[in-house]
């Protein structure tokens, strides 16, 4: 640090002008006396000052880090899914020459109840490769999606109600990601939950230029609330708030988590 280097300096230039170019070292004159205590104080009180902000910044920087590399893991994961459902449509495609012919078959002999069976389960496998269209905003439809096929996968009911526009008042990207992260903890909270009925209620609006998002589920630990905002003692875990603490700070929105009879409740005001 820059003010520990020139502690010494200060001290040697006052030893060498109050001893050898005068002897007011030894006049017992008390502003002599006190003024290297006087440097050495402001000097101790300027280092803490720099040394608190340097380490301000780096907590900074920490947190920020640790925000991109879990935004990047939720890309990768979504990423993964858009390649699992092109793998899907692309074999399905391939195989759409064999399942008309089966179609067919069925349908000459006469067995109509069989051809209509085999094209509904056609029909299954081709939802599972579909963007569902909650909105009219394309980024947000896909969010949702693919986190209603991971809630599938594990039996857990994600009820939607969507009613937003094209156009949002808000980065999409932004919104994306908190949306996918309040997702991501909902689904990891329901799925320490042992009954076999699990769900979680996922709202957005949009009202006068403002967009709401709440995410509703029920959980089984209660979390530990620090200054209204809820923690985990688990290495690795809450990272996933503090990304949404962060980016709704950005957009100037509020950020609200509470908890109501067991039911979870972010709420997301932008």
């Amino acid at each position: 640090m820059i003010i520990i280097w020139k502690l010494p300096t200060v001290y040697y230039f006052f030893d060498y002008s109050f001893t050898k170019l005068s002897s007011l070292l030894y006049s017992n004159n008390k502003i002599v006396i006190e003024f290297m205590g006087f440097v050495f104080c402001i000097s101790y009180f300027a280092f803490l000052f720099v040394y608190f902000r340097e380490y301000e910044k780096k907590q900074e920087l920490e947190q920020y880090s640790d925000l991109m590399k879990m935004q990047l893991l939720s890309i990768e994961k979504e990423i993964e899914q858009v390649k699992s459902s092109k793998q899907k449509l692309s074999i399905l495609r391939h195989d759409m020459r064999h399942h008309l012919n089966i179609i067919l078959t069925q349908l000459q002999n006469n067995n109509t109840a069989k051809a209509i069976e085999y094209i509904k389960e056609i029909g299954a496998l081709y939802d599972d490769t579909m963007i569902a269209a909650y909105c009219q905003n394309e980024t947000i439809n896909s969010v949702i999606s693919i986190y209603h096929a991971r809630f599938a996968d594990k039996e857990i009911a994600l009820n939607c109600d969507i009613s937003i526009g094209e156009t949002l008042p808000c980065p999409d990207t932004a919104i994306c990601t908190i949306l996918s992260n309040g997702l991501e903890n909902s689904m990891h909270a329901l799925e320490e939950m042992a009954t076999e009925k699990k769900w979680a209620n996922l709202t957005i609006s949009e009202k006068k230029n403002h967009l709401l998002l709440q995410i509703e589920n029920p959980i089984v630990r209660i979390p530990k609330f620090v200054n209204g905002i809820p923690t985990s003692g688990k290495k690795g875990h809450g990272i996933g708030v503090k990304s949404i603490v962060y980016y709704t700070e950005q957009l100037n929105g509020q950020c609200h988590f509470s908890l109501t009879d067991n039911t979870f409740i972010l709420r997301i005001i932008i």
